[in-house]
């Protein structure tokens, strides 16, 4: 059974999806059977031999790899990962902090945990929203177990602003072909719709996930964009955005002050600021 060599590790809701996406279509890697395997945070105790089960025996790819956001944030992940391979890579991929918090309220609507409340109550009864966003304190445990080198950190908003050149640095920190390219780098993924008919969702969804299963990432993404299928998808879709209120500036005021010193910290650990977040130059204001 072949052996994962790279894992992504969240942030939840920082483009993981379009990772997923741009490794799947490349010939030269290889992604596991489903997403978020979730193995070193929830799954550790059904062992290597299960874990490894998840990725496809006969596949040819260089890079087996898969990606579950629930790792960045779980403090037992780090020393495990090690201990199955200390030569593992990590990409990390990281948003602004406070919107992606509010995005994890967003999600957590969407999937029907929760309802349709607002983003302070929601807040207030889920911790992990603001947990989630101490990027500093998170990544510092990674970089105590594994050396910067075989660690990516990447922003999801230069991955809007420039998803080829975003993709080449993800194909060259794994060692495989950074001239490939494919239609799936800016293809639009997990942002705020939530589906009206969820039977029609789920049957879709199941639908795609065998296509991918089977190596068809790029065909499916074709068939999406065919007109009558895109009236479909885009008729099942609810902005849930008109359903909860936006964040209030006070409470982001105060959320941008409570992670100002984890965007430091984080600062210092990749050594550059994060200018592309609208909370970084608001907590040095």
């Amino acid at each position: 059974m072949p052996k994962p060599t790279a894992i992504g590790i969240g942030a939840q809701k920082c483009a993981s999806s379009w990772i997923h996406a741009v490794l799947a279509a490349h010939p030269q890697a290889a992604v596991a059977r489903e997403k978020e395997l979730d193995f070193f945070s929830y799954y550790y105790d059904r062992g290597y031999r299960w874990y490894e089960s998840l990725f496809d025996e006969a596949s040819p790819a260089t890079v087996h790899f898969e990606n579950s956001p629930s790792y960045f944030h779980d403090p037992r992940t780090p020393e495990r990962v090690r201990a199955y391979d200390p030569q593992m890579k990590i990409l990390l991929l990281l948003r602004d902090p406070v919107e992606r918090a509010y995005s994890n309220h967003l999600h957590e609507v969407i999937k029907g945990h929760i309802p349709n409340l607002s983003f302070e109550e929601g807040l207030a009864n889920n911790p992990s929203y603001l947990d989630q966003s101490r990027y500093g304190t998170h990544l510092s445990r990674w970089l105590d177990v594994f050396p910067a080198g075989q660690v990516q950190v990447m922003l999801a908003e230069n991955i809007k602003a420039d998803p080829a050149g975003q993709a080449r640095r993800v194909y060259e920190f794994l060692g495989i072909d950074p001239e490939f390219t494919t239609g799936l780098l800016s293809e639009r993924r997990n942002e705020s719709d939530r589906a009206r008919l969820p039977w029609l969702r789920n049957l879709l969804r199941a639908q795609g996930d065998r296509m991918r299963r089977m190596g068809l990432e790029e065909q499916l993404m074709r068939v999406k964009k065919l007109g009558p299928v895109r009236k479909l998808l885009d008729a099942n879709r609810v902005d849930v955005r008109q359903e909860v209120p936006a964040m209030s500036p006070d409470t982001r005021k105060r959320l941008t002050q409570e992670l100002g010193d984890e965007m430091q910290r984080l600062a210092a650990l990749i050594g550059r600021e994060p200018v592309e977040w609208p909370s970084w130059a608001q907590a040095r204001a």
